[in-house]
């Protein structure tokens, strides 16, 4: 608090004295190594040197009390917003294509789940300059669309051979997910009466999300809280046959279709093979399930 009462006052006195007053901003791009006043500050008079960058460096880092220093030994006021300055080496890179591209992967990945992208940010690691004709491949790993950031390369083509480049990502999106609002019994059927859909900032992916279009059609596997958020390992298929239920059973002989009824003696989804009895005696046969009530001869 004291340090910004200082600033303000001396940011005053500076003004009310007549003398102009420069803060230096937190970080600054370059293309030469040799970093002048002018570089920092534009509408200087005068010029002149302040550090040399190490050659092949593409970041470097100072104090800013030691740019300050230099500052003062010129007559200047210099203040700054941080403790520390840092310089990033100037790269002209095609990132508008390889951001539509990583776009692409993940709106087709996750349409299923209706994905928002708000900003797909960039940082090109290797200090290489490239344009979109020179761009030989994307090498951005299947693994990649579970995580928000994470680093992957790019191929270009420099000076007649390929080199790779080095960039972060870093993404903001949303996904449509389902969240539970009351509890649920293993087994019962997850749908709008129990659950709601909501919008959730797109974070690390570790299970497959339920889809809106799944309510009503499939059933949770065991007993489920309150305010979960439901993946596809906590789903199993919805129940449309119950142990003790009456199914009618086609089966196709020569062409005719023939219909029975047997009783189901074990609870059944849609896609199970279920053991069935006549309802009068005890032969048993195999049945798939294949809609609520219906099956179909083994």
């Amino acid at each position: 608090m004291l340090q910004r009462i200082f600033g303000i006052l001396l940011f005053l006195g500076m003004f009310l004295g007549g003398l102009e007053y420069f803060v230096l901003k937190e970080e600054y791009d370059f293309s030469e190594n040799k970093i002048y006043a002018k570089m920092l500050f534009p509408q200087l008079e005068r010029d002149f040197l302040l550090f040399e960058i190490p050659k092949n460096s593409s970041s470097f880092q100072i104090k800013s009390s030691q740019l300050i220093t230099l500052f003062e030994k010129e007559g200047m006021q210099v203040g700054a917003k941080s403790s520390v300055v840092t310089f990033k080496k100037g790269i002209k890179g095609d990132m508008e294509g390889i951001k539509n591209y990583i776009a692409g992967l993940f709106l087709q990945e996750y349409k299923k789940n209706n994905i928002k992208i708000e900003k797909i940010e960039l940082e090109q690691i290797t200090p290489v300059s490239f344009d979109s004709n020179a761009i030989k491949e994307i090498d951005f790993h299947a693994k990649l669309l579970k995580r928000k950031e994470g680093t992957f390369d790019v191929v270009v083509e420099d000076k007649g051979r390929n080199k790779k480049v080095f960039f972060k990502y870093r993404l903001e999106a949303t996904l449509e997910g389902i969240i539970t609002i009351v509890e649920i019994n293993g087994g019962q059927t997850i749908g709008y009466q129990n659950a709601r859909v909501v919008e959730i900032p797109f974070d690390k992916i570790g299970s497959e999300l339920m889809q809106s279009e799944e309510l009503g059609k499939v059933a949770v596997r065991s007993y489920t809280p309150k305010n979960v958020l439901v993946t596809h390992d906590r789903l199993v298929a919805k129940r449309v046959v119950k142990r003790g239920d009456r199914i009618v059973v086609s089966v196709q002989e020569k062409g005719v279709v023939l219909e029975f009824v047997l009783e189901a003696l074990k609870n059944g989804a849609i896609g199970d093979v279920i053991k069935a009895k006549a309802l009068e005696g005890k032969k048993t046969y195999e049945v798939k399930i294949v809609d609520e009530g219906r099956g179909v001869l083994q």
